[in-house]
C-alpha cells in the first residue's frame, strides 16, 4: 500500500528482454481488445495534447500510518517524559546508588527518543510540506512521459512514450495491491521506476488504466468512450479529503462504526497533511510544451470535490450519468 511513498518500489536491477516480453503490458490494441477503457479513478486533467494521471500514494495521505505514527510519537514523549519525572529527583538527590539502573534508564529513554524522532522524520519528510500530489503526465504530442518529484533541478523524470517499459507491479510489503508500474530502461538495467494511478487488488483496473492510456496517447482523445469523466480532485479542501477517507475506509475498514470513526480521523489528518503542502508546479519548459488550445474541444471539466459534477462543453451530469450505467451494468 506504501510502496514507492514510505517504502522504495521492489524493484530488481535488471529486468531481461524475455522477461520484459512475458510480463509487459502490450501496446497494441488489438491485443487488448477484451479490456474495457477507464482511467479507474485516477485522471486529474485532461486535453487534446496530454493527460495527467494521479500518483500511486494519493489515496494513503494522511492515512493509518500517519495516525499511528501520531501516536507513538505522543506516547514515546509522554512515556519518556513520565520515566524522567518518577526517576530524576531521586536520581538528583543521590538515592540511586546502582550504575546499572541509570544507564538502563538512559538506554531506555536514548531508544525511545531515537524511535520518536525516526517516526517524526518518516512522517514529517515523506507527508508534512511537501506536495499535494505527485502527477505522472502523458503528452501525445510530444510523446513523453513526465513525473513529478519535486520543484528543485532533477524534480521532473522524463522518459519517452515509447521507450519506458511497463507492466503490473505488486506493493513491496502488501504484495496483493497492484498497480501500473513504469520503468526508465538502459539496456536490461532498470534505471528509474514510477506508478501510474491508483493501486488496485485485482488485474482487471489496472489493464483498464494502462488501455486508457493507450487509446490517447496512440490514436488520441476522439478515440476514447464518450461517456468518461475526470472523477478524481486533488483540491485540499475539507469537503474533498472526508471524501477520500471516506474511500479509503470503504475499502480497508468496511465495519460501519469503525469504519465512520478512522473516516472522521483521516479527514482531519489528510486536511492537515494537505495543507501543509504545495501545490505541484511543472518546470516551464514542460508547461510550454503543455499549452491547451483555447478552442479544445476534449478539454475536460474538472470536479471541486472527487465524484462531483464536471462542466464542460459535453454537459454536467449527462457524463457522470451514462458512466455510471455503463459501471453497474
Amino acid at each position: 500500500m506504501e510502496s514507492g511513498f514510505f517504502y522504495p518500489f521492489d524493484t530488481p536491477d535488471q529486468i531481461t528482454a524475455a522477461e520484459r516480453r512475458q510480463d509487459g503490458l502490450v501496446r497494441d490494441l488489438k491485443q487488448l481488445g477484451g479490456v474495457e477503457v477507464d482511467d479507474r479513478a485516477s485522471l486529474i486533467h485532461f486535453n487534446s495534447t496530454c493527460l495527467d494521471m494521479i500518483d500511486r500514494s494519493f489515496t494513503i495521505r494522511g492515512g493509518m500510518s500517519n495516525i499511528l505514527a501520531l501516536v507513538c510519537t505522543l506516547f514515546g514523549l509522554g512515556g519518556g517524559g513520565f520515566a524522567l519525572r518518577m526517576v530524576m529527583p531521586d536520581l538528583l538527590a543521590g538515592k540511586i546508588e546502582s550504575p546499572w539502573i541509570v544507564w538502563i534508564m538512559i538506554c531506555v529513554l536514548f531508544t525511545v527518543v531515537t524511535c520518536v524522532l525516526f517516526i517524526a522524520k518518516r512522517t514529517i519528510g515523506q507527508e508534512f510540506f511537501t506536495y499535494t500530489h505527485f502527477p505522472i503526465r502523458f503528452n501525445r504530442k510530444t510523446r513523453m512521459i513526465h513525473v513529478f518529484r519535486h520543484k528543485g533541478s532533477g524534480g521532473v523524470l522524463s522518459v519517452p512514450w515509447d521507450q519506458a517499459y511497463f507492466h503490473i507491479g505488486k506493493g513491496t510489503l502488501a504484495r496483493s495491491l497492484l498497480d501500473l508500474r513504469g520503468h526508465v530502461m538502459d539496456g536490461d538495467k532498470v534505471i528509474d521506476t514510477f506508478a501510474v494511478g491508483n493501486f488496485f487488488s485485482t488485474r482487471e483496473p489496472i489493464q483498464q488504466i494502462w488501455k486508457f492510456i493507450v487509446v490517447y496517447m496512440e490514436q488520441g482523445p476522439q478515440a476514447l468512450p464518450k461517456d468518461i469523466h475526470i472523477v478524481k480532485s486533488p483540491n485540499v479542501s475539507l469537503k474533498n479529503q472526508f471524501i477520500c477517507a471516506t474511500s479509503y475506509c470503504n475499502i480497508f475498514l468496511p465495519i460501519p462504526l469503525i469504519k465512520w470513526v478512522f473516516a472522521a480521523l483521516i479527514t482531519g489528518m489528510r486536511w492537515v497533511v494537505m495543507k501543509s503542502c504545495r501545490e505541484p508546479v511543472w518546470p516551464s519548459e514542460i508547461v510550454a510544451e503543455s499549452a491547451i488550445a483555447p478552442d479544445d474541444i476534449y478539454h475536460w471539466g474538472e470536479p471541486e470535490f472527487s465524484g462531483g459534477p464536471v462542466r464542460d462543453a459535453r454537459g454536467e451530469w449527462q457524463a457522470i450519468q451514462a458512466r455510471n450505467r455503463r459501471l453497474n451494468k
